[in-house]
């Protein structure tokens, strides 16, 4: 016969509670102080605490032997943050407090204006996905399925040099050079391609978690959109994910963060079916600056299948930067200005 016996719930004791920050609370990285309190409330006299460990995002950060105490926020990513503090009496842990804080910046990205100093023929039957110049080319990538491509073109006349199809099954993305090998990502196979710089031969695959958008190196690691407010780092030796930021300004996230480009230490990124490129800090996601390009393709070169904004290329040797966008029949080389 069952047993009517009702079983008490074990209710674990709590020994300290959260008392700053507010779980949940929203801190302004950049204000001049860059820094939040940490603090607990002992609830019995019991226990004492001897140490505190904090964790951010699973990861070590700091140890503390008494609290309150002023924590720096300055180098921490933007975005959610999931914090946990261990709390320890007599060497043990005694009690776990999870929270959450959300960093954004303190202040708007910094608005630069352009100068278009060149304009070059483009395929208007190109839908850009990619992009990248070296060794006097530039080098696309085109995306819908049947017309994917890699190209090899010739900055000053648009002519194609070089070209390798994709399967008709693949809708190609983002691009990029690294030592000596192109890396090209499809939308939503989850599948790369690895190609020899030299003759487009694939030498490679590898897959990824996510849909593929954009994608750049920084001469040691890769960087990789899905189409969110997230950029991956990648170890191009494996392409396994070694770290991640969130792409935030003062007003928060930014999403559909498309084509990518490592320019002078930042990211440039642009967003789908915005007209502005963002300044990215690799280190935390801040954007840092805001390029408005509303208006760069004149009416009278758009036709009824010009797309969107989408494609940014850096000449490292000359520091020169070229953009275009799907579809669009040029391809603009500009200067940026404060």
């Amino acid at each position: 016969m069952e047993s009517r016996v009702r079983k008490e719930k074990t209710v674990e004791k709590k020994f300290f509670s959260l008392s700053q920050p507010k779980n949940g609370a929203t801190l302004k990285s950049g204000n001049g102080g860059d820094i939040f309190s940490l603090d607990v409330k002992n609830l019995t006299d019991s226990v004492k605490m001897d140490s505190c460990i904090l964790n951010i995002d699973g990861k070590y950060h700091s140890t503390y032997h008494s609290l309150p105490q002023e924590i720096s926020f300055a180098s921490i990513k933007m975005g959610v943050r999931r914090m946990s503090l261990q709390v320890y009496s007599e060497s043990k842990v005694v009690e776990t407090l999870l929270f959450n804080l959300k960093i954004i910046p303190a202040v708007a990205p910094k608005p630069y204006k352009y100068k278009v100093v060149n304009e070059f023929p483009h395929d208007n039957n190109a839908y850009t996905q990619g992009l990248f110049y070296n060794g006097g080319f530039l080098y696309e990538g085109t995306g819908q399925k049947g017309y994917s491509s890699l190209r090899k073109v010739e900055l000053e006349t648009g002519k194609i040099v070089q070209q390798k199809s994709l399967d008709s099954k693949y809708f190609g993305e983002g691009i990029c050079l690294h030592n000596g090998k192109i890396y090209q990502l499809t939308w939503e196979n989850r599948e790369g391609f690895i190609y020899d710089y030299h003759d487009f031969t694939q030498t490679g695959k590898f897959s990824y978690n996510t849909e593929g958008w954009g994608i750049t190196g920084d001469g040691t690691n890769l960087w990789m959109s899905d189409g969110t407010s997230n950029i991956y780092k990648l170890n191009p030796d494996n392409m396994n994910v070694t770290g991640q930021i969130e792409v935030y300004t003062n007003q928060g996230a930014e999403h559909y963060v498309n084509e990518l480009e490592y320019i002078n230490g930042e990211i440039w990124a642009n967003v789908y079916t915005k007209d502005y490129i963002l300044i990215i800090n690799p280190e935390t996601g801040e954007v840092k600056g805001k390029i408005d390009l509303a208006g760069i393709l004149r009416k009278e070169l758009r036709k009824q299948d010009t797309d969107v904004l989408n494609g940014i290329a850096f000449d490292k040797e000359r520091n020169r930067i070229f953009v275009t966008g799907k579809n669009w029949s040029r391809v603009f080389e500009l200067k940026i200005e404060n």
